[in-house]
């Protein structure tokens, strides 16, 4: 399954998202609730995401996204605060990062009142979320870094340890007093590694300066 490549163990209060969409339903006094979750990288794949998976023939398709300290949410025709609000508080109360979460209901012919609708979506959206940590990877923090080098004669070394630390070259410059510059993208938590590696590599020559954001 999906669920044999995924670490057993993740670091407590790590951020996480999900390796493919998890779903989960619950019944309420005949009314159906149906929660699909999925990882979105901006507010506009979230937008399509809820597009995607939402039901036009149901009675309401609620959501809620959190990206970084980016949210939203809707109640999609509920009463005020029942809907997009419960199912956003459940997401926060989780260590997802990049998620949304959409609960579809299918109403069932009896009025659930406010306390009953929070309930449910809530319940939904957090049965969803327990059932994704199956999917759940750790999410990595990426940073744009700069490699210096005092000539283009270290840019071999430079891309062997770019390539050992799985970082993605991004932009070469070459300035008039003959050094390099590479910029790279990189794991947070591999740009010590990377450091020192290209001191080894090229005798101290090559050194990392990690962008600001």
């Amino acid at each position: 399954s999906a669920s044999a490549d995924v670490p057993d163990v993740v670091p407590e209060g790590a951020k996480l998202t999900l390796t493919e969409n998890v779903t989960a339903s619950i019944e309420v006094k005949k009314s159906k609730f149906v929660a699909v979750a999925g990882a979105v990288d901006d507010p506009a794949s979230a937008l399509r995401f809820v597009a995607d998976v939402s039901d036009p023939s149901a009675s309401h398709n609620c959501y809620a996204y959190k990206i970084g300290n980016t949210f939203r949410f809707s109640d999609d025709g509920e009463p005020g605060g029942t809907g997009g609000r419960p199912i956003f508080s459940a997401l926060e109360s989780t260590d997802f990062e990049n998620v949304c979460v959409v609960v579809t209901r299918y109403y069932g012919g009896t009025q659930l009142g406010t306390g009953g609708l929070i309930r449910a979506y809530g319940g939904c959206a957090a049965k969803c979320l327990q059932e994704g940590l199956k999917f759940a990877v750790e999410k990595t923090e990426t940073v744009d870094a700069m490699i210096t080098a005092p000539s283009p004669d270290h840019l071999g070394q430079i891309y062997r340890a770019i390539e050992k630390h799985d970082a993605t070259s991004e932009d070469e410059e070459f300035p008039e007093d003959g050094s390099v510059f590479v910029q790279v993208l990189i794991e947070k938590s591999g740009c010590d590694g990377l450091a020192d590696t290209l001191r080894e590599l090229t005798n101290g020559k090559a050194t990392l300066r990690v962008l600001d954001d």
